[in-house]
């Protein structure tokens, strides 16, 4: 006879499996599951082959475009590396104004009442003025999509410093460690769970921003890709760029999600 727990259930650990699954599998069934629907529904006639086609004819013309070496290298992968770059700046430049704003209170009291306002502003309506400083090419989507996550990044960093005990900068001081030592020693260990929530959201930010810029205003990339299928009632084209989105963000957030949690103390 099972006896009832007496740990109250928000304070047990998650079930590793259910119905003998681990999370990851039931990932796997839900997707699975989904992929089903969509390719039975596309083939029933139930809905026109110009708003919907069938997953497999989704994944034989993604397969055509990979074997397509302009599309590859002048679209597909010009549009990742353009993430990748995003990304990066944004990290970078996110994290280091998070330790400003924490090191020094004017810089706070001046950065932030715009982040207050920030996602209240239309970030994309800076392209045009973007495009007249340096043209139509990568770095204005470059920009914009680092302008878009990187807020993101910032207010989670400052979050984590803030969390920092009073008494660990106390322990610094009589440990006579440098302002670098007590950097990476005390504070980056102690904010790194919030800052790895936050580059996991700027991540996810930076995707929609580039695709959204490519898809508007940009000449090249995967998002310029998918605007001009759509437009041209390319539907077979249009929802094969629309899987690499789906499959590129799916891999990015599982990968990153991976390397990250190996640097948090809190799921050790």
């Amino acid at each position: 006879m099972r006896t009832k727990s007496v740990v109250p259930r928000y304070a047990r650990p998650p079930a590793r499996r259910v119905a003998g699954l681990p999370a990851a599998g039931w990932t796997v069934v839900i997707v699975a599951v989904l992929l089903l629907g969509i390719e039975f529904y596309a083939r029933s006639g139930a809905v026109s082959a110009v708003d919907l086609v069938p997953v497999t004819d989704m994944v034989r013309q993604a397969g055509e475009l990979l074997g397509d070496r302009e599309f590859l290298v002048g679209e597909l992968v010009r549009t990742l590396l353009t993430i990748v770059a995003s990304f990066a700046l944004a990290a970078v430049i996110g994290v280091a104004t998070a330790w400003a704003m924490v090191r020094l209170r004017w810089c706070r009291a001046a950065l932030q009442p715009y982040f207050n306002v920030f996602y209240s502003i239309p970030t994309f309506a800076l392209y045009p003025i973007l495009v007249v400083f340096f043209g139509t090419g990568v770095v204005p989507v470059i920009l914009l999509a680092t302008a878009f996550s990187v807020v993101v990044i910032i207010s989670h960093a400052v979050t984590g410093f803030d969390s920092v005990p009073p008494i660990a900068r106390k322990l610094s001081a009589s440990l006579r460690l440098t302002g670098g030592q007590h950097f990476r020693l005390v504070l980056m260990p102690s904010a790194l769970p919030d800052i790895l929530a936050g580059l996991k959201l700027g991540l996810a930010y930076t995707v929609i921003a580039v695709l959204a810029s490519e898809f508007i205003l940009a000449p090249h990339g995967l998002g310029r890709t998918i605007a001009t299928a759509y437009n041209s009632f390319d539907t077979p084209v249009m929802y094969a760029g629309v899987l690499f989105v789906v499959a590129f963000a799916l891999l990015a957030n599982l990968v990153l999600g991976g390397v990250l949690s190996r640097f948090d103390w809190r799921r050790r």
